[in-house]
């Protein structure tokens, strides 16, 4: 049985967009996979880490952070081209460093 508390999950939220500058690749991804796996797609939130991303994966991005933050987005139906085209910018010279499970 899952419960979600909205009014904490927007707080949250609502702190995580005004400090996304703070997190690193892992960060964002992390908080991605969070929204997806409680199924709360906060627009707000999920921008963020798409403009925060974008500027870094391509240093900084690991495999697993990328499919991460790919599988989030998807997962909550938020699309957003230019993120999609930065990870697959990102993956596909490192396509040997990813692995299936």
């Amino acid at each position: 049985m899952s419960v979600l508390h909205r009014p904490l999950l927007e707080a949250i939220s609502s702190s995580a967009v005004a400090r996304i500058r703070e997190f690193d690749v892992q960060g964002l991804s992390n908080t991605a996979w969070s929204l997806a796996t409680v199924a709360f797609p906060n627009l707000p939130l999920f921008n963020a880490i798409a403009s925060a991303a974008m500027h870094r994966i391509a240093e900084h991005g690991r495999p697993q952070d990328l499919t991460n933050i790919a599988w989030s987005f998807a997962t909550c139906f938020v699309v957003d081209g230019p993120l999609f085209e930065a990870i697959a910018a990102a993956a596909i010279p490192r396509l040997s460093e990813f692995q299936a499970l």
